[in-house]
């Protein structure tokens, strides 16, 4: 039992050291700051998970300030997901909206029902029907957020890279937690000490791996390294492009296409911005564009806006910009030079 607390101990005191830096370095990504709150806010409620199994004269300040940590764990992991699988460059203020809401309402609760007098109401309303449950919530959203990673992962586990791995293990381990802490509230003899040791297990893997790799502990989107093969993986996509024509699907998306490729949405937004200079938006209209070009001269019956739609654009606006952008003449210009040079 000595060596349980110890370990989990160890882990909850190095998670409130490495959570306090990455909010407080200087120049930290979006990324890191989320990652470090998450790591708080699971250090503040595994901290009070320990003392409370060792140590049953524990305050039940202590335990208050342990559940409250509870109701950020979720919208953290969810944040620091998000903010990786779009690359968001700076905190949005609809996030930040959140964070401040959840603090507010539960310093609130704890003023007017403070646990010292009321562990009644912590234990049952307001643990049970509203911090987990927006635990939960929260959880399955990050879940959701990071699918088309999962997706990889299941398809094809060996193209992921060394970031992906990592960003699998934090996943893992806070679904890992969430799970136990679940099981601990509705399941009769379950301890939620596993969800601690977890914490610690998880903790000192990515800890080794970032060690041994030289490398940071919290993945970003901005870590990536410098692609040494990105012109092959961009002719790589470009087959795929012509021979499958996925951009006839307007709603195509960076990840969908990435993943048929056995790349990260991260690693093929690389490829694109250093090796072809533009965005993934005019990497797909330009095929669109091209597309367009071929149908005017293989299909008569269509009208220029049958056109558009035929070659992937989702409105006649959206294919007369594109195609004015990537040609310097709209498609009725185009196809009036077509006409004049197939009659002379």
């Amino acid at each position: 039992m000595y060596l349980l607390y110890i370990l989990a101990s160890l882990g909850v005191v190095n998670g409130f050291l490495l959570g306090a830096f990455l909010i407080l370095k200087k120049q930290n990504a979006v990324s890191d700051i989320y990652f470090g709150g998450l790591l708080l806010a699971l250090s503040t409620r595994i901290g009070k998970s320990v003392l409370l199994y060792f140590t049953e004269s524990t305050d039940r300040l202590i335990l208050q300030i342990g559940l409250s940590a509870c109701v950020f764990i979720g919208p953290l992991f969810f944040l620091y997901l998000k903010s990786i699988f779009r690359e968001e460059k700076r905190m949005k203020m609809m996030d930040l909206c959140l964070l401040a809401g959840l603090l507010v309402m539960i310093v609130i609760i704890g003023i007017l029902f403070p646990y010292r007098t009321r562990p009644d109401i912590w234990n049952g309303y307001i643990v049970s029907y509203g911090i987990y449950v927006v635990w939960i919530i929260y959880a399955f959203l990050g879940i959701y957020e990071s699918r088309p990673l999962l997706q990889k992962a299941l398809t094809n586990y060996s193209s992921l890279d060394q970031r992906d791995q990592y960003l699998l293990t934090i996943i893992g381990g806070i679904v890992f937690i969430t799970c136990t802490y679940q099981f601990a509230l509705y399941v009769d003899g379950f301890t939620y000490i596993w969800g601690a040791l977890g914490f610690s297990f998880v903790f000192y893997y990515l800890l080794w791996r970032a060690l041994s790799a030289n490398k940071t502990i919290a993945p970003k989107s901005s870590s990536l390294s410098p692609l040494v093969n990105g012109h092959l993986l961009l002719q790589q996509v470009n087959t795929f492009m012509y021979l499958q024509k996925p951009f006839k699907n307007p709603k195509l998306k960076m990840s969908e296409l990435a993943m048929n490729n056995n790349m990260s949405s991260h690693t093929l937004s690389k490829v694109l911005n250093d090796f072809y200079s533009y965005g993934f938006a005019h990497y797909i209209n330009e095929f669109r564009v091209k597309e367009a070009q071929s149908l005017m001269l293989e299909r008569e019956d269509l009208s220029l806006e049958g056109i558009g739609y035929e070659s992937g654009f989702n409105s006649k606006s959206s294919f007369f910009a594109a195609f004015k952008k990537i040609t310097n003449s709209t498609p009725s210009e185009y196809k009036k030079g077509l006409l004049k040079s197939e009659n002379s």
